[in-house]
């Protein structure tokens, strides 16, 4: 099971939770069990699920958080993108599912940086488009090619002639 998972399913329960968070709030120092179980009756049965989760660690001076499950996690997630095609930004990885774009972010600097994606994966800076080249290829990643196709041109990202006919690749100004 994924790291990010384990911790999860170990913090859903309340008790587990309770107990998790007295042992943080024990900081460097640690916590006894004596102590933690004088007020939390439930740690002797939270307490395996959250070791085998890697949160707490137990030692000679008692009961530690155990801050490196989260990173290795953290880490764990960002390194496996599966739905996403391959080359895709790991920033905006999490936007797919099965291959396709799932969402036109609202945010500016977020869909600013799928369309850059976009972009960098699918149109190449010496080639001239048609607008169909250009729809065909962004309906193969999302439902609403026509407005990804004007969102590219409006962040200047691709370039039209007058008459919509021809396209073209451009570097963007930088985001403000």
């Amino acid at each position: 099971m994924e790291p990010s998972h384990e911790i999860v399913k170990a913090l859903a329960d309340p008790a587990r939770l309770r107990v998790f968070a007295a042992i943080v709030l024990a900081g460097d120092t640690g916590t006894a069990l004596a102590d933690l179980r004088e007020h939390h009756p439930d740690a002797d049965r939270a307490l395996p699920r959250l070791v085998r989760a890697g949160l707490v660690t137990s030692g000679d001076d008692g009961l530690r958080a155990d801050p490196t499950a989260f990173r290795q996690a953290a880490a764990a997630a960002r390194s496996t993108v599966p739905d996403a095609p391959e080359g895709t930004d790991p920033g905006v990885a999490h936007l797919y599912t099965a291959g396709r774009l799932t969402v036109i972010p609202t945010r500016r600097a977020t869909r600013v940086a799928v369309l850059r994606d976009l972009a960098d994966r699918l149109f190449a800076f010496d080639r001239v488009y048609t607008q169909a080249e250009i729809t065909d290829a962004l309906a193969a990643v999302h439902d609403d090619p026509l407005t990804l196709r004007r969102e590219l041109v409006d962040e200047l990202l691709l370039e039209r002639t007058l008459g919509g006919r021809e396209y073209r690749r451009r570097e963007a100004p930088p985001l403000d």
